[in-house]
């Protein structure tokens, strides 16, 4: 198979192309690798809908526990997140909500500790960490059950928890989160950079095309120069 540099150096206007045929290769590998990057201080800040379901380990049924909101917000002052968890109630609807505190703390951007409640009790400590799947965090999940936890960063709007329980006899839970708002501006590669590179590769076509007006002209296939075209 021909790759897109040797396209490059065999065709007939090397000179006129390599330029922006470099530049658009420049561009498409700064775009591969924002899009491999990844930071869960950037990726949290929002508003997400939460659903958290329980698997019985006898029947391996799933029933939907509980559903509310997560919000969080960067601190201007520090790296951390502040945040506050909503469930969702009949009390919520005559007007009365309970918030629970959250704290999210960073030691760097996908390592740190996700605190809950007034007295910012410790519910697991994570650490991002990308093999040829997902993003995942795992270790102790301190929560009413005490297990062990796997963190799942399924797509840019959506992560789920799995925590499985230290006693075999207690019920698995998922917690699925699905984001609605976004809590931060959008990189230029998240905005522009599929359009980028849809246009890249279009004009890059064009350019390996030749000129259309000169083929139909002359009656040739507008890729190759005319002998009296070499001459002058």
């Amino acid at each position: 198979k021909t790759g897109l540099r040797e396209i490059i150096t065999r065709h007939p206007h090397t000179s006129t192309m390599r330029g922006p045929c470099f530049a658009l290769i420049a561009l498409f590998s700064a775009y591969v690798q924002a899009q491999e990057t990844f930071s869960f201080q950037d990726y949290l800040p929002g508003e997400w809908k939460v659903e958290r379901f329980s698997i019985s380990p006898t029947t391996s049924e799933m029933t939907v526990v509980s559903t509310g909101k997560y919000v969080f917000n960067s601190k201007k002052e520090s790296t951390n997140i502040d945040g506050s968890y909503t469930p969702e109630s009949d009390a919520e609807e005559e007007g009365e909500s309970v918030s629970i505190p959250v704290l999210v703390e960073f030691d760097s951007s996908n390592t740190g500790n996700f605190k809950t409640g007034d007295d910012e009790d410790l519910l697991f400590s994570f650490y991002f960490q990308h093999f040829s799947g997902p993003w995942i965090s795992h270790g102790e999940w301190n929560g009413q059950t005490q297990g062990i936890y796997q963190f799942n960063i399924v797509a840019p709007d959506r992560f789920t928890i799995t925590v499985y329980p230290t006693n075999s006899e207690e019920e698995m839970a998922v917690i699925s989160v699905t984001r609605v708002k976004s809590g931060r501006e959008k990189s230029f590669f998240e905005k522009y950079g599929s359009t980028i590179m849809m246009v890249g590769g279009f004009l890059l076509f064009q350019r390996l095309k030749g000129d259309p007006g000169r083929g139909a002209a002359t009656g040739g296939g507008g890729g190759q120069p005319t002998v009296e075209e070499k001459v002058n």
